[in-house]
């Protein structure tokens, strides 16, 4: 990954961070908001690969672990794992459309949230029915569908090559 690529990154997960904090929770539907963190992660997976995704859920993940009153840890944890579990996952489709990074998200947040629930269960600080669990689960993981078409959008367009991939381009286009 370029330097450049990950600066845009860097710059695209503080602002992704703001956004989560200050304007997504005006947009609540069904008690749910979506989860932009995930959806940037999940992306970041699908088009550079399962590490980088991970890496940028983990600093996400923690990043709102330190700004809730959650034990800090779990959030990054699952979102960690969500994002390398889609940009493994990613390998076994054979399609690359905007289709792939919705399937993934849908799956992503659905494991996530699951998971996100069940680590604050096994630490004792969160106790939810799993009708409720499940009330929660599905809205979210479609309130975090519709995000991607926004920020696959915007990660693929400013995608930027790499320093190899841009010499190759200069030498086939000035021969």
């Amino acid at each position: 990954m370029s330097r450049r690529r990950q600066v845009f990154l860097g710059c695209s997960l503080l602002l992704v961070f703001i956004l989560q904090l200050a304007v997504i929770p005006q947009f609540k539907i069904l008690g749910v908001q979506p989860d932009l963190i995930l959806v940037l992660a999940v992306v970041v997976a699908v088009q550079d690969g399962p590490v980088e995704g991970a890496i940028i859920g983990f600093i996400g993940g923690m990043m709102l672990d330190l700004a809730s009153h959650q034990v800090v840890g779990v959030g990054a944890f699952s979102k960690a794992l969500a994002a390398l579990f889609a940009g493994l996952l990613k390998d076994f489709f054979m399609t690359y459309s905007i289709l792939l990074p919705v399937l993934l998200v849908f799956l992503a947040s659905i494991f996530e949230l699951s998971l996100h629930q069940l680590a604050l269960m096994m630490l004792g600080q969160e106790q939810l029915p799993p009708f409720k669990l499940v009330g929660l689960v599905l809205p979210a993981a479609l309130f975090n569908v519709l995000t991607v078409f926004v920020v696959y959008t915007i990660l693929k367009r400013f995608r930027f090559p790499l320093k190899e991939e841009s010499m190759i381009v200069t030498r086939i286009g000035g021969s």
